[in-house]
């Protein structure tokens, strides 16, 4: 199934399990790497974005107007998923939860959307994001420091 996503010319992934299915299914334009120290260039380049959920990893996404694949860490409370709940709901994002996680499910996820799909996610993510909440919160604790 990874064959069908060889029209994507290039990933750059983190902590990667998939490392060996690319390797195996000849695959050069996906480059597995250990870390992005740049997230910035990434997000300039990158069509789409499959990542974990994490707080401020969706803010950036959201803000940057990606579409994303998201798959959230495991956790008691599931912080992760509720944090890209919205997005998803939003239509700006899926959600594939670790259990449900494999190979097929992400290059079956990134084969169906087209072009027209991860533009309009896009625009989604953008319109979902919020970026004045910095000053937003900062006034809200001020409001509450002088109450």
């Amino acid at each position: 199934m990874i064959q069908s996503l060889s029209g994507i010319r290039a990933a750059k992934v983190r902590n990667n399990p998939f490392e060996q299915a690319y390797a195996e299914a000849g695959q050069p334009q996906h480059k597995v790497t250990e870390f992005i120290d740049d997230m910035a260039a990434a997000y300039a380049w990158a069509d789409v974005v499959v990542c974990r959920s994490g707080a401020l990893t969706v803010s950036e996404i959201a803000a940057a107007g990606l579409p994303a694949l998201f798959v959230p860490f495991q956790h008691k409370d599931r912080q992760q998923y509720w944090n890209a709940l919205p997005l998803e709901k939003a239509g700006a994002a899926k959600i594939i939860e670790q259990p449900q996680l494999s190979v097929d499910a992400v290059a079956n996820t990134l084969a169906g959307w087209s072009r027209e799909t991860l533009l309009t996610m896009a625009e989604r993510a953008r319109a979902a994001s919020i970026p004045d909440a910095t000053e937003r919160v900062a006034n809200e604790v001020s409001r509450v420091a002088r109450a």
